[in-house]
């Protein structure tokens, strides 16, 4: 049976995301996190924390394309696109130089953005229409970023007894005098909903990306008399199907039912707009059949066709579902269509015709922000400062940024810093030379006698260590150097002497594998690799932010 990925999964498994990061990064991490010990990993994946943190890494080069003609600093060098096998991910873990820890504030899910601009057709929210986020031809999503604030669209079409589709927006929507999460009427038809406001000072907010804060988050809060702004209100009539042969005495009403489950009256009327026979809209009017200054459009929440609030409504005499009736009374034909799934068929000549009802949550299109926008994008940020304490970030190059989950810090009583982890193994020389070679980042150094060959990343001159890492590269190898005076360091095979010995070969914080030996999963890789992206060389130094944004979607 064929699977449908829906917007409310998506939305679902971006707030699942987000929530296990904020639960993580708000409480204490379990005693695996601090410790070498991984007694606890046995519990996964039903553990109350779950580590996460941003890598940064890759200082060796990407290979040359093209017949080795084509560097990675050549115009036309393509990055590599993620494979997302198993393989690649031991790289990436290998490949790591720095984790830092993300902060229950750094992490929120996000919309792109659709800025307002005049003259583009926008299409109107619909609850029923998969694409309505979506750009389709002419017509862009049904909802904008404008000011400070995000607005769905819950008319577009200006009164027309004929058809002439939708029309462009040319004013934009902005805060009406019904205040804040109300509508907005401008002109050409348009009714805007404010559902969200932006903090302009987020540092999640990207070019393409803004952040949508949680009811909880939001600040100062959505009261009561903000919420019965458009508590339960009916915004739109969609078209499933237009059917056919419709005449034009064809008349639409509709069964509408509370959420006591008694049926309400409703003060307005649904004028279908057919073409060809084919319903193309349906305007919601008000009694008279008279238009209102925003053009077809009318408000109706609990038969309050006057304006939107429902101040003296409760919760439970709203709008809870909507059965539309279609009769055309000048071919004796009808049709049907549901607003809350149920449905039912009568036809005779004009017959086929579908239609939906888009109704308000009960607690209004502003309440619900992450649950009405497209707010299936999780967005990641840290910085970080220089090397960070206790020099965890070097200053190197990188090429991949990286998320890792669940794995271990092991303990270093020379690091005051838990929240960031150097990740580059390192060798203490023996009898460095002299004049110390002048090496870079990616260059390639042997080992004579064990045979090992490894990525140098640097040196660091007072404690005579020499950091570097290894991945599945093949020119070189995953042997790990020893100490004795006689395993000497050399830039080749038999070349140059970097050092006449190795005293001590050096594991950092974060290990790429589990080194508990008396753990079952000993020699595991350390952690999952939850999202990755390749990018061209980045220099980083100690003197300045790198402000990584990650931009997750699901």
């Amino acid at each position: 049976m064929a699977a449908i990925i829906t917007d409310d999964f998506r939305r679902n498994q971006a707030r699942l995301l987000v929530n296990d990061i904020k639960a993580s990064a708000d409480g204490e991490f379990d005693s695996t996190a601090n410790s070498s010990s991984n007694s606890n990993e046995s519990n996964w994946p039903y553990r109350g924390n779950n580590r996460y943190a941003v890598g940064l890494g890759k200082s060796d080069s990407w290979p040359a394309q093209t017949s080795g003609t084509v560097t990675e600093n050549s115009t036309n060098f393509v990055i590599p696109a993620p494979a997302g096998n198993r393989q690649e991910d031991e790289d990436i873990i290998n490949n790591l130089f720095t984790l830092k820890d993300v902060s229950g504030g750094s992490v929120k899910q996000m919309i792109a953005k659709n800025p307002w601009t005049s003259g583009r057709k926008y299409k109107v929210y619909d609850s029923a229409d998969n694409d309505a986020f979506y750009s389709t031809n002419d017509l862009y999503p049904c909802y904008v970023t404008h000011g400070n604030s995000v607005w769905i669209v819950l008319s577009n079409t200006a009164v027309d007894n004929g058809f002439t589709g939708v029309i462009g927006s040319t004013t934009p929507p902005a805060v009406s005098s019904g205040g804040d999460y109300g509508y907005s009427a401008p002109a050409q038809g348009y009714v805007w909903c404010e559902v969200a406001k932006l903090d302009s000072s987020d540092a999640l907010i990207t070019n393409q990306f803004v952040p949508i804060k949680r009811n909880v988050d939001v600040s100062p809060a959505i009261d009561a008399s903000m919420q019965k702004k458009t508590a339960g209100l009916l915004s739109h009539v969609g078209v499933i199907s237009g059917g056919s042969g419709y005449s034009s005495n064809t008349a639409i009403t509709a069964t509408i039912v509370d959420h006591t489950g008694e049926v309400k009256t409703p003060t307005i009327t649904f004028k279908p707009i057919i073409l060809n026979g084919v319903i193309q809209r349906v305007d919601i009017r008000d009694s008279n059949s008279n238009p209102n200054e925003a053009g077809s459009y009318e408000f109706w929440t609990s038969g309050d066709a006057s304006g939107l609030v429902a101040n003296n409504v409760n919760v439970g005499d709203r709008i809870k579902s909507i059965t539309f009736h279609i009769t055309d009374t000048g071919s004796s034909s009808s049709g049907s269509g549901s607003g809350s799934g149920e449905s039912s068929s009568e036809s005779n000549s004009g017959s086929g015709a579908r239609l939906s009802a888009t109704i308000a949550p009960s607690t209004g299109y502003g309440y619900n922000a992450i649950d009405v926008l497209p707010a299936w994008f999780v967005g990641i940020n840290v910085d970080f400062a220089g090397t960070e304490t206790d020099s965890d970030a070097p200053a190197l190059k990188f090429r991949q940024v990286s998320l890792l989950k669940n794995f271990i810090r092991n303990a270093d009583s020379g690091d005051t810093s838990a929240g960031t982890l150097d990740a580059l193994q390192s060798i203490t020389l023996r009898n460095p030379a002299s004049s110390f070679p002048s090496l870079t980042e990616g260059q390639v150094l042997y080992q004579k006698t064990t045979n090992a060959k490894f990525y140098f990343d640097y040196y660091d001159s007072v404690t005579s260590k020499l950091y570097f890492h290894q991945n599945s590269d093949g020119e070189i190898n995953t042997i790990k150097p020893k100490a004795a005076t006689t395993n000497s360091i050399g830039t080749s095979a038999n070349g140059s002497q970097v050092s006449a010995g190795v005293l001590t070969v050096n594991q950092p914080e974060y290990r790429s594998r589990i080194t508990d030996t008396s753990a079952a999963n000993f020699g595991e890789f350390n952690g999952e690799v939850i999202f990755h992206e390749n990018r061209k060389p980045f220099s980083r130094n100690s003197s300045q932010t790198e402000e990584v944004k990650l931009i997750i979607q699901l």
